[in-house]
């Protein structure tokens, strides 16, 4: 359960950033 959730927000924080550059 605790990898699924590492993944998971893993996961989250590599669109925020690809969103971030992208908006930029």
């Amino acid at each position: 359960m605790a990898t699924t959730k590492s993944f998971l927000i893993l996961i989250v924080m590599i669109l925020a950033t690809t969103s971030s550059t992208c908006a930029t």
